[in-house]
């Protein structure tokens, strides 16, 4: 079989690879999301063409159309139609400037305006859903850079950074912060907290659930005090003199849920009274034991237990049914998996933490667009790779003239954009935003 020969030519059409941004360019038209997030940021004079907002939006569109850094700008700089929806596009080193006037103020209101916005959009895709389940969990972030503030050996001797993030069930992300290697897991949770359900509407139902970092009194009143159920593993530290103080007045059952790779694991229930809990109020352990292999028995252990602590009560949900809700915190690992692999978390790129902050925000902010982008591509949702290949990366003619764009399409290309375009539109029928920060 021979080989076909391969052969160049230049074109004079502009070409771009880029078209799948006018779905997240309307996204955020409909949204008003620029104008909305304008007293949120730094502002300055406007010396040449892009104001605070606009630099802000164009880092945004820049982590949806892929940027591993802020290098990647000066690719992006040269693709027309990037340059089109951005007023120009805007090089690197322009990027480096407005990251470093974040400040704390800053941080505080992207941090108060993010589960705002989660909810917002979360809604426009699942409307008659009432309940909001927030998990938590804190991640590591490998860096390779010596002389980078913030980064410091962790516990588990990583050279990195750590971040608090704060996912609902179905993937939005409604909290999150850049914190030094050595925080510990449960740095700032309880002002996150405060934070999120704040926003979250009191008519909605209010579930929290995460690992055992977050098993400590303060986090316990503030769920309590803003009226949250929780599920949240208790550390053997807490559950095993629990255990031996209730030792006999424990009454095993069996249950068929899975534990330790055992299927003959037994339920039990006991109430704990943390110090310093509001009200003197006391809380539920729900406790699973598996037999341990023979092996691994020893005279004073013959089971394996895990804990969780839970203000539900019974007749809300039984013991059983609050080991399979904590259960589903799990999800949130892989929302952080998604988050470090699509928006490329894996490491951030600048040596002064505030600015790496800042453009932590603005991936953060591009994730929930797309999250929110892969319930159109599919209803259980896919990861922000697919969201790209499927919505993004879509090759078309860029025609220019009378102060119109128009992007010409291939045909199979163009029935999928239609089919898009309408999905998208469908979600905010009869809907008119209004920035509350408009003056």
């Amino acid at each position: 079989m021979n080989k076909k020969s391969i052969e160049f030519e230049t074109t004079r059409k502009d070409l771009t690879h880029l078209s799948g941004l006018l779905f997240f360019d309307d996204l955020v038209s409909r949204l008003n999301l620029v104008n909305r997030l304008s007293k949120l940021i730094p502002q300055g004079q406007v010396k040449k063409k892009l104001s605070s907002k606009e630099k802000f939006f164009t880092g945004i569109l820049g982590f949806i159309a892929g940027a591993e850094c802020i290098d990647d700008l000066n690719d992006f700089y040269e693709d027309g139609f990037f340059s089109s929806l951005t007023k120009g596009g805007m090089v690197a080193g322009t990027m480096h400037l407005f990251l470093d006037k974040f400040k704390l103020k800053h941080f505080e209101k992207l941090q108060d305006f993010l589960p705002k916005l989660a909810l917002e959009l979360r809604d426009k895709m699942f409307p008659r859903d009432n309940k909001v389940i927030i998990a938590m969990d804190a991640t590591p972030h490998d860096q390779h850079g010596k002389l980078m503030e913030g980064v410091t050996w962790n516990y588990q001797n990583r050279w990195c950074y750590s971040s608090q993030n704060a996912f609902d069930q179905y993937g939005f992300c409604y909290g999150w912060n850049l914190m030094k290697g050595s925080a510990h897991s449960n740095t700032g949770a309880v002002e996150m907290l405060e934070r999120i359900f704040k926003n979250v509407p009191n008519d909605r139902e209010r579930y929290f659930r995460a690992d055992s970092a977050y098993a400590n009194h303060k986090i316990y009143n503030s769920l309590i005090t803003n009226n949250v159920s929780f599920a949240i593993c208790l550390s053997s530290l807490v559950s095993g003199p629990l255990l031996e103080r209730n030792e006999h007045k424990i009454k095993w059952q069996k249950t068929k849920l899975q534990f330790f790779n055992s299927k003959k694991c037994q339920l039990a229930r006991v109430y704990y009274s943390p110090r310093h809990l509001r009200e003197g109020k006391s809380l539920r352990v729900v406790i699973v034991r598996a037999l341990k292999d023979q092996k691994d028995r020893t005279s004073d252990s013959w089971y394996r237990y895990y804990a969780l602590v839970t203000n539900i009560k019974v007749e809300d949900m039984s013991d059983e049914e609050v080991v399979k809700f904590y259960r589903g915190r799990g999800n949130a690992e892989n929302f952080i998996k998604d988050l470090k692999n699509g928006i490329d978390f894996k490491h951030f790129p600048c040596r002064k933490m505030n600015k790496n902050k800042a453009w932590g925000f603005m991936g953060i902010y591009a994730y929930n667009l797309m999250r929110f982008a892969s319930f159109l591509i599919d209803k259980r949702g896919c990861f922000l790779k697919r969201v790209r290949r499927k919505m993004v990366y879509l090759a078309s003619e860029v025609r220019r003239g009378q102060r119109k764009i128009k992007l010409r399409f291939s045909e199979y290309i163009f029935k999928e954009v239609k089919r898009l375009t309408y999905e998208l539109s469908t979600k905010f029928l009869q809907v008119y935003y209004r920035s509350e920060f408009v003056t």
